[in-house]
């Protein structure tokens, strides 16, 4: 029996760099719901175009590293908001002594807002997993069978911010998503057996409280701390071959090669930044560390750089 982590686990929660930009926005509007100042100013437009490019990287203990980038659009609709955005993820998992690179191409639509200090977002997303050269102690080689599989991921979260005075926020949060995709399974070197995949449906949920500071002429910037409790049914995906109940033309018991699957649970600590560098010009900085992963913890960072127009 193999065991692996699964990056379905990585994916199916709202990615960090998304969180860190929707983090700004909920704490910038949350602040401009305060009452105004008794000398008036002048009104200022908001911007009702947002893009955003974002970078990061994921660093598991004793593991692989995994990087990402995306490109995002986002369109102010009142309180609300819609979404568009295009990531690659790059990762490799390591399955025994057999390393399986892939890579990630994934579409996501997203909507939501904050009404009145309550936060809800929603997302879909549907992409392609392209898997890399199969890696082993006897060199590499390409997949004998399937060279890619679909992915795909729906997913939302709910929230409250809460006012603490002197410029401090706190929110916390529930999300909950799906994600499927397959895996490739390698069949060992030179056997002639075709590579198979297996099924990986994955569940996510997670609750979270952050607290987060605006500071700056009018709030402009902030910084904040986070703390979740996080939880997927595929932490730990385990090949196994057993019998199917069934017997081939010449009488032998037939067997099927499918996936069991182990839930995991773990804490994550993180911390954002939001600075603005000119008109309409900001940066969000985000950064966090896993706790408790049975597959390994992990650390990971990124940044964005969002224009608004």
């Amino acid at each position: 029996m193999r065991k692996h982590a699964w990056a379905l686990a990585l994916l199916t929660l709202t990615p960090a760099h998304a969180r860190a930009q929707d983090t700004a926005e909920t704490v910038a509007a949350s602040a401009n719901e305060a009452p105004p100042a008794k000398q008036p100013s002048p009104i200022e437009v908001q911007p009702l175009w947002t893009a955003a490019a974002s970078a990061g990287i994921s660093n598991r203990d004793d593991g692989p590293d995994g990087s990402w980038q995306s490109l995002s659009l986002t369109r102010r609709i009142g309180r609300g908001y819609v979404r568009g955005s295009l990531m690659r993820y790059s990762g490799t998992l390591l399955q025994a002594d057999v390393a399986l690179p892939s890579d990630y191409y994934v579409g996501t639509i997203g909507a939501g807002g904050n009404f009145d200090n309550w936060v809800v977002d929603g997302w879909a997303s549907y992409g392609r997993q392209d898997y890399g050269r199969i890696s082993t102690a006897a060199g590499s080689r390409t997949s004998t069978g399937a060279k890619g599989s679909d992915y795909y991921a729906i997913g939302g979260d709910f929230g409250r911010v809460v006012p603490l005075g002197s410029n401090f926020y706190m929110t916390p949060t529930v999300a909950a998503s799906f994600a499927n995709g397959r895996l490739l399974r390698p069949a060992p070197t030179g056997s002639g057996l075709t590579d198979l995949e297996t099924k990986e449906p994955t569940w996510s949920a997670n609750a979270a409280v952050r607290v987060d500071h605006a500071f700056g002429p009018g709030g402009i910037h902030y910084a904040g701390l986070s703390f979740s409790r996080n939880w997927t049914s595929n932490g730990i995906s385990a090949l196994r071959l057993h019998p199917s109940g069934e017997t081939n033309e010449d009488g032998s018991e037939r067997f099927i090669l499918d996936s069991k699957h182990y839930a995991d649970g773990w804490y994550e600590a993180g911390a954002t930044a939001s600075m603005k560098l000119g008109r309409g010009l900001y940066i969000d900085l985000f950064a966090t560390r896993s706790f408790g992963v049975e597959a390994g913890n992990v650390t990971s960072a990124g940044a964005t750089l969002r224009k608004s127009f």
